[in-house]
């Protein structure tokens, strides 16, 4: 019998009898013989298709830093100071200088979750914002570019002379991967622009978008994000245990292209074969099941048809803060049925359409249960929006076991949420 421990205070251990497992899967470690502090300025110091940060900010006399949200696990605390003391050298003043927290379509971060997120001593001293996506007097138009989406982003992006994004670097459904111009687009841009280019998702298979770096979704994102103004980037990659092992700096397209071959050495486990059950954790993006679809994004990729999957996260502010009420009101269901709801104007946000088609496709579309183990929401809402609910591990690997059948295969895969499975070719 092999024990599972989960990254969560509180949730029991899973046994999983050794006959049924088939391994249990987890992002790397990476060592790359540097400090972080290391890696970080030799990023900054072999800019890619751009030039370097000093040079690009000679004769600058404003710069807008654009940072992930409290959403993500980027260390940007850490790759703040380097920035910073770049933009110091230039002669450029600190009142001149403005964070802005890049919230796509999530809620406002509270003053502490910016301290957290960058360091209260940064926040203390510089101006920091939140994109407040919502009001239309905050976004100004940029264009419009291939397919036919209108570029609304953040007014700030006009106003400051040199624009730099801080983001980390990791497989992902929406459009193969975070990171790059991902920090404008949906990062800072309005809700129609979101909503379209997210649209662009719905007609592919998430096997031909996850870890695949070019995909139509990603053309429009980097061509928005030009559009719109965005200089340059300073992206991490992080390990199986959250530290940076890899890091690029420079153009919004090329050093992402460039930083994408470490993320997939940092992202991706192989499995022999699909299993039958899949159980995930979603840490550590485990803020509301919004954002814990990235780990059933993940597993179904790993499981067969027809079987199961187990996500445990505690989804510490539900299914979504933004987005719950359409969620609560339709309920996940077939990608047929959503595209019908659409039509019939269902959704004020498309966005919210997309996040459960992509729940569709990893269940209904493959006839998988998705069982969830959380204690942030309450197991009639889960029944009410056709997810299962199971008060610990066990029970819920006892209730896949029934679906799935008693020498039904079990697959763990850790930190799912940024762990890309690929199925070895026999």
């Amino acid at each position: 019998m092999s024990e599972i421990r989960f990254p969560y205070p509180g949730v029991p251990t899973l046994e999983i009898p050794d006959r049924n497992l088939m391994g249990v899967f987890s992002p790397p470690l990476l060592d790359t013989g540097l400090s972080e502090e290391d890696v970080l300025a030799s990023a900054l110091a072999a800019p890619v298709a751009a030039p370097s940060l000093a040079k690009a900010l000679e004769g600058k006399r404003s710069v807008l830093i654009v940072s992930d949200d409290h959403h993500r696990p980027t260390p940007v605390r850490s790759m703040l100071p380097p920035v910073l003391s770049a933009i110091a050298a230039a002669g450029i003043p600190e009142s001149a200088v403005e964070i802005i927290m890049a919230l796509g379509s999530h809620r406002l971060m509270t003053r502490q979750e910016m301290r957290e997120k960058l360091g209260g001593a940064i926040v203390d001293r510089f101006r920091v914002t939140n994109h407040e996506w919502t009001n239309p007097e905050n976004l100004y138009f940029a264009g419009r570019v291939p397919p036919g989406i209108d570029v609304w982003v953040n007014r700030k992006m006009r106003e400051f002379d040199f624009i730099v994004g801080l983001g980390q670097i990791m497989p992902m459904d929406v459009c193969g991967f975070t990171g790059g111009s991902n920090i404008i687009i949906p990062g800072l841009c309005g809700p129609k622009t979101s909503a379209d280019f997210h649209w662009v998702r719905v007609g592919l298979a998430a096997g031909d978008v996850i870890g695949k770096r070019d995909n139509p979704i990603r053309t429009a994102i980097d061509n928005s994000a030009m559009a719109a103004g965005l200089d340059a980037i300073l992206n991490v990659v992080l390990d199986g245990e959250g530290r940076i092992c890899g890091a690029v700096y420079g153009h919004p397209v090329e050093a992402h292209r460039r930083g994408i071959a470490r993320a997939l050495e940092a992202h991706t486990v192989t499995l022999p074969a699909k299993a039958d059950i899949v159980v995930a954790d979603g840490f550590p993006f485990d803020i509301e099941f919004w954002q814990v679809n990235k780990a059933l994004d993940n597993a179904s990729l790993a499981v067969r048809d027809g079987g199961a999957v187990i996500i445990v996260s505690p989804c510490t502010e539900g299914l979504s803060v933004t987005h719950g009420e359409v969620i609560r009101r339709v309920g996940y269901r077939p990608k047929r049925e959503i595209l019908d709801l659409v039509e019939q104007g269902a959704f004020t946000h498309r966005v919210a359409a997309v996040h459960m088609i992509q729940v569709a496709e990893a269940t209904f579309e493959k006839n998988v249960e998705c069982i969830l183990v959380t204690d942030g929401i309450p197991a009639a809402e889960l029944r009410d929006v056709h997810l299962s609910h199971a008060p610990d591990p066990q029970t819920a690997l006892a209730t896949a076991f029934r679906r799935a059948g008693p020498d039904a295969h079990v697959a763990v895969l850790r930190r799912a949420s940024e762990t890309l499975p690929l199925i070895q070719e026999r």
